[in-house]
C-alpha cells in the first residue's frame, strides 16, 4: 500500500512538473516517466481485481462500510465421500434432535505461533461458545475490527501457523469411532475440490455478523482395501452414519426421516477461490 501511494505521488509530481514547469527539452522525458508509472499501477490494479475478484464484495463491507464493526469467523473444512451415488454423513448429537452432517470440522491454529499474529489482527477466541479441550484453538473466532479481514485471509491462505491437513477430523469421526478400521486407515490422500464462503450475514443465535468459510475435500483412498471398506459400511445400516442422495441433502431430510444439517449441501461446491 505504501509503495502504491509513493508511486501515485511520484507520477503526479512528474506529470505536473512535465506539463507546466519543465523546460521543453525535459518535458517528454518527465511525461514518459509519469505514463510509465500510471501503466504499472494500472497493471497492478487489474491483477488485484482479477486475483481478488471473489472477495471484492467482502472487502467493500469490511474495509469501507463497517471497518470497525465486530465480525464472527467460522473457518472449516468438510469431506465429500461418495459411494454409488450416495454421500456419507455422520451423526452430530450436540443438539436435542440428532443431525447428520459431512465429516469435517473447524480448522485449528497453532499455539503459541499463531496466537500473537491473530491478536495483532484483532482476532480473539469467541467467548460465546464453550471453549473446552476439544474446541481449544479452533478457527471459530471473533474479529473486533473487521477491517483486518484481508490480512486474516492472506494469513489463512498462506497455510502457515495453522492446520492445513484435514486428516484430524477424518480420523476423529470415522477411524477413532471404529466406523472404519484403523489398521486400514493409517492415512489417506485427498484433493481440495471446492472453496466457499457465505456473504456476511447476521447470525441470530450468536447475535453478531458472521462470515463462514469452508474447504471441500474429496478423499483419494490409498489402496483398494480402503475402497472395499467404504463399500462394506455402505451396505451396513447404522445409527452413527447414513448414506444419502443429493436430493435428500437438498431437502434436509433422509428418506427415513433423519435430519440433515443445513451446511451439508456445501459438499457440492466446486469453485476454487485462490
Amino acid at each position: 500500500m505504501i509503495k502504491n501511494i509513493l508511486q501515485v505521488g511520484a507520477g503526479t509530481i512528474f506529470f505536473i512538473w512535465g506539463n507546466w514547469f519543465a523546460e521543453s527539452d525535459l518535458r517528454p522525458e518527465l511525461l514518459g516517466m509519469a505514463i510509465g508509472i500510471i501503466a504499472a499501477l494500472s497493471i497492478e490494479l487489474i491483477y488485484f481485481l482479477y486475483t481478488e475478484r471473489y472477495f471484492l464484495q467482502l472487502y467493500l463491507n469490511c474495509l469501507i462500510l463497517k471497518r470497525n464493526s465486530e465480525l464472527r469467523l467460522s473457518i472449516a473444512y468438510i469431506f465429500k465421500i461418495e459411494v454409488r451415488g450416495k454421500y456419507l454423513l455422520v451423526k452430530n448429537s450436540r443438539f436435542n434432535i440428532p443431525t447428520y452432517q459431512p465429516v469435517g470440522g473447524v480448522y485449528k491454529y497453532f499455539h503459541p505461533e499463531a496466537t500473537k499474529v491473530l491478536s495483532n489482527m484483532s482476532v480473539v477466541a469467541d467467548n460465546a461458545i464453550d471453549n473446552d479441550e476439544k474446541s481449544e484453538f479452533d478457527l471459530r473466532q471473533k474479529m473486533s475490527k473487521r477491517k483486518n479481514i484481508r490480512k486474516f485471509l492472506k494469513w489463512f491462505f498462506g497455510s502457515i501457523e495453522r492446520e492445513s491437513d484435514p486428516w484430524r477430523e477424518f480420523y476423529e469421526e470415522l477411524v477413532a469411532t471404529k466406523i472404519l478400521p484403523s489398521e486400514k486407515f493409517k492415512y489417506i490422500y485427498y484433493d481440495l475440490t471446492g472453496q466457499h464462503f457465505e456473504p456476511i450475514h447476521f447470525d441470530n443465535y450468536f447475535n453478531i455478523d458472521t462470515l463462514k468459510y469452508v474447504d471441500v475435500y474429496t478423499p483419494r483412498f490409498v489402496n483398494q482395501q480402503q475402497k472395499d471398506e467404504l463399500d462394506k459400511i455402505f451396505l451396513i445400516k447404522s445409527d452413527e452414519y447414513i448414506w444419502v442422495t443429493e436430493d435428500e441433502i437438498s431437502k434436509k431430510f433422509s428418506r427415513d426421516g433423519k435430519r440433515i444439517s443445513d451446511h451439508a449441501h456445501k459438499i457440492f461446491f466446486t469453485k476454487k477461490l485462490n
